[in-house]
């Protein structure tokens, strides 16, 4: 019973170290790493994107290519979707049908670097719980009452050493965009970097992306102006 209970409760410290380390699943991107030169392309400042003439009312259709298909999509979504209730432009079906298109080739997400987060009181509370909680049963079948109180101490320590390794990692991940805009069906001349980043504990590329895309659709959308 006793060899059961410490099983059960060095395996609970597993799962939390697991969990803290992150997911890394591919969504259609170069790898990239931290010591990949284009995380510092990424995490750099270019120039603010120029400003976007387009008047309320006017037709728009966002294209958008470089990521995997579910990512595009939603990502097209999302900045039409800001363009309508913020610009008050109108969506498109076509880039024909369309006063502008705007084009947003996304050329890579990267990790830009990763910091320690303490413990919440929440998890150090229930590690704490669970190991006098393991500890009393260790303990009782050991020892009866006296040995159920030490067992109780034991592993209130026990626990609160697990919850010590369960603070987490904060990582900080960037994306770089060029972003440009064409009339009347027609490509962009040219086309602009836009770079944005993001940072959630314990995100992997694929947890990452939703806040990545809300960033870039932002830059982009305070660009738009009359």
């Amino acid at each position: 019973m006793a060899a059961l209970c410490l099983t059960m409760l060095f395996m609970a410290a597993g799962c939390s170290s697991h969990q803290n380390s992150g997911s890394t699943e591919d969504s259609g991107f170069p790898p990239g790493s931290p010591d990949d030169p284009r995380a510092s392309q990424a995490q750099a400042s270019p120039d603010p994107l120029p400003t976007i003439k387009a008047k309320p009312g006017q037709s728009v259709f966002v294209d958008v290519s470089g990521g995997s298909g579910s990512f595009n999509a939603d990502l097209q979504s999302m900045l039409t979707a800001y363009l309508q209730s913020e610009r008050e432009l109108v969506p498109a079906e076509t880039a024909k049908e369309a006063d502008l298109t705007l084009r947003v080739v996304v050329e890579d997400v990267t990790p830009l670097g990763s910091r320690s987060t303490p413990a919440s009181p929440g998890r150090t509370l229930g590690h704490a719980g669970t190991g006098a909680m393991l500890g009393a049963l260790v303990g009782g079948s050991a020892g009866g009452g006296r040995g159920a109180a030490w067992g109780v101490g034991g592993g209130l320590l026990l626990g609160l050493g697990v919850s010590m390794l369960d603070g987490g990692t904060s990582n900080l991940w960037g994306m770089r965009a060029q972003v440009g805009v064409g009339k009347k069906g027609k490509q962009p001349d040219t086309m602009h970097t836009v770079t944005v980043s993001a940072e959630g504990e314990n995100m992997g590329r694929d947890a990452i992306l939703p806040a990545l895309e809300d960033k870039l659709s932002n830059e982009i959308v305070k660009a738009v102006k009359p």
